[in-house]
């Protein structure tokens, strides 16, 4: 079948909320890293999780995640997922082979078929666990009990995170709100059909790069699809054809994007500042195109066209 990509009719964010879930992200990373972690504005850092990556008989046990309680209201919390961040980590984002989605308690019809990797990590108990990340999860929710609750991830962390809000909306129904950033496509149709029918709408967002290949994979012949709403941006190193993959996939240049757009009415921000990544580049962002994203192997040619344009023209 052929799997459809949603148009970028956009959701309101609310500013705040939503950056503040983009630092979380970046503080998930730091975790892992073991670099200082900077909460957001207004929260304070409880606790971490861990999760199992493996590929055939390697694995190990990573640091994936932090939770953050709001110094204003005890019971809002954050949990924030990290990306790809190790070379297992790559291994299991490539695992687009499907499996069954079992919540932890109850059950869902359709069942979901989800990727393999993504629920590898979220499911598995490897050597020396004692809980696997989703047990800790809720082990998790039950120690702090929140009454609003916030999830949040970039790349495979954003995978993560939907995962766990579908696990959460059909075991232990908790006030929550699911705002994701570069992810990609977790489930086929089933998925899509299950997610959708148990997330209220407006409760899971997708926010992203038009430019970023991350979103659009796996790639068409795998049937999978996106759930909860869209909230596109656009950007790009300027003046370059080369794809520059991490300076769009970058949580830090589309928080700067996002810092920028979400006060404005639309939310878009045409503008300039520096590549996070690589600081002699220059990130442009722009108005998203008028159409919806093409799948990965369409947008390779796409892009390319468009960055054979930046050049400049021969002398």
């Amino acid at each position: 079948m052929n799997a459809n990509i949603a148009s970028p009719t956009q959701p309101a964010l609310d500013s705040t909320l939503t950056l503040a879930l983009a630092v979380a992200s970046k503080a998930a990373y730091n975790y892992y890293s073991g670099d200082p972690i900077t909460p957001p504005d207004g929260y304070t850092q409880r606790e971490g999780w861990t999760g199992w990556d493996a590929f055939l008989d390697t694995g190990s046990e990573e640091k994936y995640g932090l939770v953050f309680q709001s110094l204003t209201d005890s019971g809002t919390f954050i949990f924030a997922f990290r990306g790809t961040d190790s070379d297992l980590d790559g291994w299991e984002d490539v695992h687009f082979l499907t499996t069954d989605f079992v919540p932890s308690q109850g059950s869902i019809s359709p069942t979901p078929h989800v990727a393999s990797g993504f629920y590898g990590i979220y499911d598995s108990l490897g050597e020396g666990m004692t809980q696997s990340m989703r047990q800790q999860l809720f082990s998790l929710l039950a120690t702090y009990q929140p009454t609003q609750l916030y999830v949040t991830g970039h790349s495979l962390g954003a995978a993560l995170s939907q995962l766990f809000s579908l696990d959460l909306a059909i075991s232990q129904p908790t006030t929550s709100t699911n705002i994701n950033f570069a992810s990609p496509m977790v489930g086929t149709d089933s998925w899509q059909t299950a997610y959708d029918a148990t997330i209220a709408v407006g409760s899971s967002i997708r926010v992203y790069n038009y430019w970023d290949y991350v979103p659009s994979l796996p790639p068409d012949a795998f049937g999978y699809n996106t759930v909860g709403a869209g909230f596109v941006t656009s950007f790009y190193v300027k003046g370059e054809w080369f794809p520059h993959a991490l300076s769009r996939h970058s949580i830090v240049n589309l928080t700067t994007v996002l810092s920028n757009a979400l006060p404005l009415n639309p939310q878009q921000w045409v503008g300039e500042f520096p590549d996070y990544v690589d600081s002699s580049w220059t990130m442009e962002s722009a108005a998203p195109p008028a159409t919806a994203p093409v799948r990965w192997v369409e947008k390779i040619g796409q892009h390319m066209a468009f960055e054979r344009s930046l050049r400049p023209a021969a002398a």
